[in-house]
């Protein structure tokens, strides 16, 4: 398992999931984090390498990947995909707003056509489109 530092004492069971509320207990099954990430390490993969981006907002310690080779970006929930448009965080499922919005300053700062969300999957927008979204904010 590789995750950001920040992320794992909620993955070994040490600290409560962030959104998790006595009305709506969240829970996940510990899990030993083998590769502890600081964001910038780049990984080797079948599509040219992969560097991490430490993007916190959505969660302290939520990366988000890019693939230069492939020209994609990997956001998982740092963006997300809307009526097949990329749009920002969304705010009813960002703890933190503000430093989610600095994660998207980081991600605006890759060269990238096509983004990949957790939340709509994959469209075809990127720098351009992120770089937008900062600018409407």
């Amino acid at each position: 398992m590789f995750a950001h530092e920040a992320a794992v004492p909620y993955l070994e069971g040490e600290r409560e999931l962030v959104k998790s509320t006595p009305e709506r207990p969240m829970a996940i099954e510990a899990t030993a984090v083998d590769v502890r990430l600081l964001g910038g390490e780049t990984f080797a993969t079948r599509a040219g390498p992969m560097e991490a981006i430490h993007t916190p907002g959505h969660a302290p310690g939520h990366t988000s990947y890019y693939l230069p080779e492939a020209d994609l970006l990997l956001t998982a929930d740092a963006l997300n995909v809307v009526e097949g448009e990329l749009v920002g965080p969304r705010e009813d499922a960002t703890p933190d707003l503000e430093t989610a919005w600095e994660s998207v300053a980081t991600l605006a700062e890759r060269d990238v056509a096509r983004t990949f969300c957790f939340h709509g999957g994959h469209v075809d927008a990127g720098t351009a489109r992120i770089e937008d979204l900062l600018a409407e904010r």
